[in-house]
Parts: C-alpha cells; sequence; structure tokens
C-alpha cells in the first residue's frame, strides 16, 4: 500500500492497493489524470513487496523529484509528476502519533471503491455506524449492504466491530463474526465491500536505501501472515487418476460399426440350428402349395 496526495488541496488522498497500478488518460487507469499533457497510459506505480517502482511507458515524461526517470524505487516524501500534475508519496504514520485521539481508517481494496479511505472520525467509547442508510456515519449505497449493516467503536489500540443482523453478513480476515476486536492490518469486509484497517501500531516494512514505505504488514494470526524467510513451495503435483476418456459409438449403420450375428462355436449346435431353420422354410413352401 502507498498514499499519495495530490498537490492541488481539492482533490482527496489515494491509496495504491493493486500490485500495477496505472496512471494515464485513458478510463481504464486505476488513476484518470484528464489534464493536457497525460498520456492514454502514462505510468505505472508497481508493488514489489517492500518496495515501489515507477515505471515511465510513454513519451511525454514521468518525474520524481523533479528529475525525469524511466524507472525509479520511491518513497515517503518523494514528489511525483506526469505533464502538469504533481503528487507527493506521503508518511501514513504521522497521522497515528496522537495517542489521546488516535487516527483510523477503513481502506478500499475491492471493487470500485478500491484505494478510497473512509476515516473512522469518533473519540474513544464512542461509535460509528456503516450501512447505506443516509443516517449512518459512513454510508455505501449498495444494495448489498444492510440499511444499518454493522457498527465500529473506537478503541485506544483497537477497534470492536459489532453486527447489526445484517442480511449478508460482517467478516473479519473472511471469517463471519457478530462481535469482534479489530487491529491495525485485518482485512474487514461488510458482504463485498472489503477494507484494510489502518490505525495505530500498524507495521510497514522499510526499503533498504529508502524511507518507510506504506506496505501493510498483516498481524500475527492473519490469513496472510506468512515469515518473511518462508522457504518457496513446490508446486503441487496432481496425482489424481484421470478418468478414461469415453468412446463415442457412431449409428450402428456406420461401416466398421455394425453388430455381426455371433454364430455358436459348437459345431453340431450350429448344425442343428440349421436344420431347423431349413424344415421351417420347408414347412411354409407346402402350405403355400397346398393351399
Amino acid at each position: 500500500m502507498l498514499k499519495i496526495q495530490f498537490k492541488d488541496p481539492n482533490r482527496n488522498p489515494l491509496w495504491v492497493m493493486e500490485k500495477n497500478f496505472s496512471i494515464g488518460a485513458d478510463k481504464s487507469n486505476h488513476l484518470v489524470l484528464n489534464q493536457l499533457g497525460i498520456a492514454p497510459f502514462h505510468a505505472k506505480l508497481i508493488n514489489q513487496g517492500d518496495k515501489f517502482l515507477l515505471r515511465d511507458i510513454n513519451e511525454a515524461g514521468t518525474f520524481v523529484n523533479g528529475q525525469r526517470v524511466t524507472q525509479k524505487q520511491v518513497a515517503c516524501g518523494d514528489t511525483l509528476r506526469f505533464g502538469d500534475v504533481e503528487l507527493e508519496i506521503i508518511d501514513p504514520l504521522s497521522e497515528t502519533q496522537d495517542e489521546a485521539c488516535p487516527y483510523w481508517s477503513l481502506i478500499a481494496d475491492s471493487s470500485w471503491l478500491s484505494g478510497q479511505e473512509f476515516p473512522i472520525l469518533a473519540n474513544i467509547g464512542e461509535t460509528v455506524l456503516i450501512g447505506r442508510n443516509h443516517e449512518c456515519h459512513i454510508v455505501f449505497p449498495g444494495t448489498h449492504l444492510s440499511r444499518r449493516h454493522a457498527q465500529i467503536t473506537m478503541g485506544a489500540k483497537s477497534l470492536t466491530v459489532t453486527d447489526l443482523k445484517s442480511a449478508n453478513g460482517t467478516f473479519l480476515n473472511d471469517s463471519k463474526i457478530d462481535e469482534a476486536e479489530v487491529k491495525a492490518g485485518d482485512r474487514l469486509r461488510f458482504d463485498v465491500y472489503s477494507f484494510r484497517v489502518f490505525g495505530p501500531g500498524i507495521q510497514l516494512s522499510k526499503s533498504a536505501t529508502h524511507t518507510k514505505l506504506p506496505a501493510l504488514t498483516p498481524p500475527p494470526g492473519s490469513i496472510e501472515a506468512a515469515p518473511t524467510n518462508s522457504p518457496a513451495k513446490e508446486p503441487a503435483i496432481d496425482t489424481t487418476v484421470q478418468p478414461e476418456a469415453k468412446r463415442w459409438k457412431t449409428r450402428p449403420t456406420s461401416p466398421g460399426n455394425r453388430e455381426e450375428p455371433v454364430y455358436p462355436k459348437n459345431k453340431a449346435l450350429g448344425w442343428l440350428v440349421a436344420g431347423v431353420i431349413l424344415i421351417g422354410f420347408a414347412t411354409a413352401a407346402l402350405l403355400i402349395v397346398g393351399g
């Protein structure tokens, strides 16, 4: 995760949640810039785990701290420029330093809300309502949410999330809950709306040559938590036995697929059957002549 702020104060900050975050004038980009000098596909921010790379993909020019770059690692405090648009990578930890008034927010990481931040504006002990009703503190208009879906109670070092008997459920790290303690770095989901929780105590990774980068490290116990020195897993080998392919039959009249009569292997029995058939024909002929 990376937090960027427009130099234009009228625009809200934006979190980079995707592995490959595209920037340009085309509407398919994650960040759409309509100003002059912006190419349809101008640049990309690439998440490589503990670092972010800014890659130029056009001839209009991409700049970091006033210098034109083709590809460069970026970090907090850097200024990015695309055409006439300037953005700054800001340090989100500075917002969590006030213990008397801790800063918490929900950062969307799915669907059309991805990258948007929703601050939890409450004092310790107060609650914030989430739902699609306009009377809630945080409102999402989608029909997937109940009118009053859940509530968040502010704590000093954690949040308490309570599901308000919603139709489609509240989930913490993909486990359905009625009420649970939520810590910074957890994933919180209200039906299809998924968020990463940002707040005091969040762990951010470091780059060897840069300042802290806002890439979330899941807390212990999280479903995504794993030792950084874990050996790579070998690809699984599929040992299941594949069913034999079906042998489709053509029509019975097709050459090579006709069912030929099967004759008895016993010769004596075969002659007996032939004699019975001949006697039958002879009897039939006599009846016709006699008639």
